[in-house]
């Protein structure tokens, strides 16, 4: 029964999880922005990205309800903030023309493109892109459904596979950026137009929801 309890915990985590971090279109929208970086200098972003992925989303786990209390902030506050974010983000990179993987087809980087993506690398590709305000809400929420009722070590247990769960969101993200220039190769530079395009909407549509669902619960309304 603990064995069923635990993978339990793991697919409800997963399943909840997943399609709000969405790592497999996240990683064909931050793709489009290191088109013509070098592979060392990709390399090295790639793991920055995943970094800064991990310390969000286990520090969300582990001191996200320390925060909020701490500044006085409610989760239907932060889901309305971050979905404007998402929003207003995922509208630059629809109507941005040179967002296209196409943009650079060289490997001699402009410094000044590359110090760009470097500054742009937490905000707004690791968060609220990458892992945005939905799936820290959801970490939260995981976070605070876990009991402590029936011992400490089976709720840390709990913890742990959250923490499993998000470590494996970072882990697909990695996997579609490190081989996001492979993909974009098969698919041509049209067709990754294209994904980015509906990507950079569909995220749009993702912040939009995540906004009414914040208004929704700080109104509390039946949306």
């Amino acid at each position: 029964m603990l064995k069923e309890g635990f993978l339990f915990t793991f697919i409800s985590a997963f399943m909840a999880l997943f399609p709000v971090a969405n790592p497999v279109g996240a990683g064909f929208l931050v793709n489009g922005l290191l088109s013509g970086l070098n592979d060392e200098d990709r390399r090295s972003i790639i793991r920055r990205i995943v970094t800064d992925y991990l310390l969000v989303g286990l520090g969300s786990l582990a001191v996200g309800h320390f925060v909020l209390s701490l500044f006085g902030l409610s989760l239907p506050v932060i889901q309305l903030g971050g979905g404007l974010l998402i929003c207003r983000t995922a509208l630059q990179w629809l109507g941005d023309s040179d967002s296209s993987v196409g943009r650079t087809q060289g490997k001699d980087v402009n410094p000044i493109h590359k110090s760009a993506i470097e500054s742009q690398i937490f905000y707004p590709i690791t968060f609220p892109i990458s892992i945005g305000p939905g799936s820290v809400s959801v970490i939260l929420t995981l976070m605070a459904s876990v009991s402590m009722k029936n011992g400490w070590a089976r709720g840390l247990l709990s913890y742990a596979i959250i923490a499993l769960v998000i470590v494996l969101m970072c882990l697909i993200l990695y996997l579609f950026l490190s081989q996001g220039e492979r993909i974009i190769r098969k698919i041509g530079n049209s067709g990754s137009i294209v994904i980015n395009k509906m990507v950079a909407f569909f995220t749009f549509c993702v912040g939009v929801q995540i906004v009414v669902t914040g208004i929704a619960k700080l109104f509390n309304l039946h949306v």
